[in-house]
């Protein structure tokens, strides 16, 4: 799962964010194209990249846009299924795996798994005891599947997070692994899996998975909210911290993922939303707090004393990510939740160099 962004509106973010809302997928393609192009060939998605769009509050309206790099053509609502009904409620994230993605659906509570290059469905995981699932790491043929669980107390509070690991080859439980609380992004180091536990800000560690034997090994120790993590040129894991807000800023940690040591820290002068990005050359990370972007070498032992660009025709900042090809920041615009969605697309100097239409509440930029 993802956070937001703007730590100043972490419960409002909660509620748009991170609950689940009703959203059914239509099936029906159509093209946009910013610049008056000819629409791409639909079913063609082996390149470019796909926006996860979780929709409105409430109004059944969650999709995924496709954007062609290549010619700038965009394609909304490509989540389709040609054999059937896609209905679901809420589009939480979406991870590509060989030729397979992974689509989570937060509030049906199971994960839709599609031909990568086609999205035509391949078949579901669900029935699984998931509860609020939010992201997805494969690695072999097993998915790991980060979730925050049940509420406590009739509240907003967390209180049986996990990682269910499930065998892809017939998409059945392996085992539940119990995490601290508000388990969400995941990333494979190598050698173990890393989860971090955000939880609106209140939880501080990363979960260390071992995938070998599907093992909790250990939870590391960072500041409130840990969220986005990369690894650099040098292999190892960076993982950003919101901070507490009000009292503390933000915080970098680099972590050795072999020995699962803490080797430094850098803390932000700003508290961070929850994305981190990397360059394409892996030497310098990216965050973003509102409309202010920030770059820092992986180097650095003190944070960048100002932003690198504000990105000024944002309205509300609720994805960041990093083209890997051209180290282009791609920005994705939630604007009012109830509007269709803007990605603003700059140089990693910071000038725009396009923008274009995204689904509501666009909530998570995936480059393939």
């Amino acid at each position: 799962m993802s956070l937001r962004k703007n730590y100043n509106h972490s419960y409002m973010m909660a509620t748009v964010r991170f609950l689940f809302f009703p959203a059914i997928f239509s099936f029906v393609f159509y093209l946009q194209s910013c610049d008056g192009e000819d629409p791409k060939p639909a079913g063609k998605y082996e390149s470019g990249a796909v926006i996860v769009n979780e929709g409105g509050f409430g109004s059944a309206n969650g999709t995924l846009t496709y954007y062609d790099v290549s010619t700038g053509g965009v394609e909304q609502n490509i989540f389709r299924n040609a054999v059937g009904d896609f209905a679901g409620d809420v589009v939480q994230s979406i991870t590509f795996s060989e030729d397979k993605g992974y689509v989570v659906i937060n509030g049906d509570n199971k994960i839709e798994i599609v031909n990568g290059n086609t999205f035509e469905n391949l078949g579901t995981i669900a029935d699984v005891g998931l509860d609020k699932p939010r992201y997805v790491e494969v690695i072999g043929d097993k998915a790991y599947i980060s979730a925050w669980g049940p509420y406590g107390d009739g509240g907003f509070s967390l209180v049986d997070s996990y990682v269910l690991v499930v065998d892809l080859n017939n998409n059945t439980v392996i085992k539940k692994i119990e995490t601290e609380e508000g388990t969400e992004n995941l990333l494979y180091g190598g050698k173990y899996l890393f989860a971090s536990n955000y939880n609106f800000g209140a939880s501080n560690s990363v979960a260390v998975i071992d995938p070998a034997d599907n093992t909790l090994v250990k939870h590391i120790q960072l500041a409130p909210g840990p969220a986005g993590s990369v690894l650099d040129a040098n292999g190892k894991l960076w993982v950003i911290c919101a901070g507490d807000f009000g009292s503390s800023n933000g915080r970098l940690f680099r972590i050795n993922p072999v020995t699962l040591d803490v080797e430094g820290s850098v803390e932000l002068n700003v508290n961070p939303d929850v994305d981190l990005g990397i360059t394409p050359d892996k030497q310098e990370l990216i965050y973003s707090t509102g409309k202010d972007v920030y770059k820092i070498s992986i180097s650095a032992t003190v944070a960048p004393a100002s932003e690198l660009f504000k990105a000024a025709d944002v309205v509300y900042n609720y994805a960041l990510g990093v083209d890997p090809d051209t180290g282009n920041i791609w920005i994705a615009d939630a604007l009012n939740f109830t509007a269709e969605g803007r990605v603003y697309v700059y140089s990693n100097s910071g000038t725009l160099i396009n923008s274009f239409t995204a689904g509501i509440g666009p909530t998570q930029l995936v480059f393939k």
